[in-house]
């Protein structure tokens, strides 16, 4: 299977494209370079180039894009009603509130994985890292192909200074969604931190590759720069960083 990034090169696209463009880009260039068209051999090259390109990011999207049923369509009007509580005492920033909420929400519906994910993540900013883990746990339980989980759980691990266990859940992450930028950048601040510079640039990259706005991928790009002495590449990458921000 082709490397997910290069398959958005073969078609033409950039990494956040939706399925539709895919499908489009995909069926213009057959029609341009079928062999029935084109006999060549370098036409048929390509033909199968372009074929398996949509093909590996047709078996990625039907991983990363499942059609789930509406949350308040199929579960307890009364669970629905403290999950969403608490997903607005998290946009206040009300932590504690919401976890009260996340846990009425799970008391009728324990295996709910977006719920134990979202009371993880604020169990996170709360810093109670060993707490926010077991929530992330249980929902690799319920869902292990949860990149969201495998990239907080990394997050988690690194604050803790678990370096190694970190890389591997933002492994984790970034093999069952090869565009979650998140996981990239992360990835990239613990090779950082390890002092693996060239690991940690190629993370950043993929990151901005990705989402060509993230902020914070680029200040951290420039910070790999500065550290290995290439100044002008890292001054232009806080510049980009700073005007993103205006």
């Amino acid at each position: 299977m082709l490397d997910i990034f290069r398959c958005y090169e073969i078609l033409g696209l950039k990494p956040d494209a939706s399925v539709d463009e895919i499908k489009q880009a995909y069926r213009g260039l057959v029609l341009r370079h079928h062999p029935d068209k084109d006999p060549t051999e370098e036409s048929e090259s390509r033909f199968r180039q372009i074929s398996d390109a949509y093909q590996t990011l047709r078996i990625q999207s039907k991983k990363v894009q499942k059609v789930v049923q509406k949350f308040d369509d199929i579960y307890p009007e009364d669970a629905v009603v403290a999950y969403e509580q608490a997903q607005t005492l998290v946009v206040k920033h009300q932590y504690e509130e919401a976890i009260v909420f996340y846990d009425k929400a799970l008391e009728r519906l324990p295996r709910y994985a977006n719920a134990w994910l979202k009371k993880g993540d604020a169990l996170y900013h709360l810093k109670r890292h060993e707490d926010a883990l077991l929530c992330f746990s249980k929902v690799l339980q319920i869902n292990p192909d949860s990149a969201d989980a495998w990239n907080l759980q990394g997050i988690c691990l690194s604050d803790l200074r678990k370096y190694e266990d970190a890389l591997e859940s933002f492994d984790e992450a970034t093999v069952l969604d090869p565009t979650h930028a998140p996981a990239w950048n992360f990835k990239g601040v613990c090779f950082f931190t390890l002092g693996k510079m060239e690991m940690a640039l190629d993370c950043f990259d993929k990151a901005i590759k990705i989402r060509p706005e993230f902020v914070v991928a680029w200040h951290n790009k420039g910070g790999v720069l500065a550290k290995i002495g290439k100044e002008k590449e890292a001054e232009k990458c806080y510049e980009k960083s700073k005007s993103l921000r205006q």
